[in-house]
């Protein structure tokens, strides 16, 4: 794992940086202490970790005076323009993905696309051209303006995959972890084969999509008679759907319902029992109401799954959210 100490090393000195503020994810920050010590030692700076967690590029942090935000693991969302000097350091990992693909040709239709993490994406080429050899057609989709690299996906952009879909069968995600390709399926309606660089696991998440469609459904069967509504808008500079949080409540209030918007860092399940709310609309990230409504004592849903229960979408026209370029203005 390179975690590009060296880069982060030439930024500060570049920058005559003095004070220098240390983002990592929560799989990362057993290694944030020697990080900091390294960097200190190689340009006399003063680092400051920042332990609150990290969820992506779009949860920058920022701390009075800092010169310099070293973000670590995650590639930049192009269209969001950060506060204060980022340097974005994406930690790439190796693993021998070809091998993976050739044990399971079986598995692989005639026309892919491939799609990754930024820790992986820089691995699709090689990928690709295993496949070109054994006779498939491969494709690796560019995205909006918030995905850096071709074939990135995030857990709430999944354009790269979209903007492919009608050329390919079938993709192939290169990563850990279910939600990601759970949104390239839920987004596209495609099959995804994983390929895990942890567990050398190969898995079709046909399955594990087809129970999520279940739970969204029921978590929208228990908001059908719901009046009384709290729409969570989140301040991180990434996830902040200000102008949708405001539609979405006006929405509520023009069908007779009670809707309050209420903003918040992090949300969290206890965070909403003050409220007295009777359901919830988020308008953060996608993956707190897929991954985490389930544990909430009201149901949680995202905007599009608020349309379908009160009527302004079909209940058969599901679709994945997406935070898209433009989203989350300055």
């Amino acid at each position: 794992m390179d975690l590009q100490i060296d880069r982060a090393i030439s930024e500060v000195r570049s920058r005559d940086a003095e004070l220098v503020g240390l983002q990592m994810p929560e799989g990362l920050k057993t290694r944030a202490r020697d990080f900091a010590n390294e960097l200190e030692e190689a340009t006399g700076c003063q680092v400051v970790i920042l332990g609150d967690p990290c969820y992506g590029a779009c949860d920058l942090r920022s701390l009075k005076g800092l010169d310099l935000l070293v973000h670590v693991g995650h590639a930049p969302i192009p269209d969001l323009r950060p506060s204060i000097p980022t340097v974005f350091l994406e930690v790439r990992m190796d693993f021998d993905a070809t091998e993976a693909v050739l044990r399971n040709m079986n598995r692989i239709k005639a026309k892919v696309g491939l799609v990754a993490t930024a820790q992986h994406v820089h691995l699709l080429p090689v990928v690709q051209s295993s496949l070109v050899a054994k006779g498939r057609t491969v494709h690796i989709g560019n995205g909006d303006s918030r995905i850096a690299l071709p074939g990135q996906v995030l857990g709430c952009n999944v354009t790269s995959a979209l903007n492919i879909m009608k050329d390919v069968d079938q993709f192939i995600f290169l990563g850990s972890g279910y939600f990601h390709p759970l949104a390239v399926s839920l987004g596209t309606g495609l099959p995804v084969l994983c390929i895990d660089p942890y567990r050398g696991a190969v898995d079709d998440i046909s399955e594990a999509r087809e129970k999520v469609i279940r739970q969204r459904y029921a978590a929208m069967a228990k908001a059908m008679d719901a009046k009384d509504w709290l729409v969570l808008l989140c301040d991180k500079p990434g996830q902040r759907r200000y102008e949708l949080a405001v539609r979405c409540r006006d929405a509520l209030r023009k069908k007779g319902m009670r809707a309050d918007i209420v903003q918040l860092n992090e949300v969290r399940a206890e965070a909403l029992l003050p409220y007295r709310a009777e359901a919830a609309v988020s308008t953060a990230c996608p993956r707190l109401a897929i991954d985490d409504g389930p544990h909430y004592p009201i149901p949680l849903l995202t905007p599009w799954e608020m349309e379908m229960v009160i009527g302004l979408r079909n209940m058969d026209e599901y679709q994945f959210d997406q935070i898209l370029s433009g989203d989350t203005p300055d």
